[in-house]
């Protein structure tokens, strides 16, 4: 079940990217809450060390998404 919540963590951050590209830094944060709060109720509920860190890329790049908006 894992592959199917990161593709949604992918595309959450694939549109995380594309609202950042098109200057829509309202949507971004939007996008950047959504998938943080998605992430936290995985990560919640996730055993599996290997998913985890799979989890934690995504926690990366989301955080490093976030900074751009700064």
């Amino acid at each position: 079940h894992i592959i199917l919540n990161l593709s949604i963590i992918h595309q959450l951050t694939q549109e995380i990217i594309s609202a950042i590209g098109a200057k829509q830094p309202l949507l971004a944060q939007q996008k950047i809450d959504a998938a943080t709060e998605y992430l936290n109720s995985l990560v919640d509920v996730t055993e599996d060390t290997e998913e985890l860190v799979e989890l934690s890329k995504y926690e990366a790049l989301i955080k490093l998404l976030k900074t751009k908006l700064k």
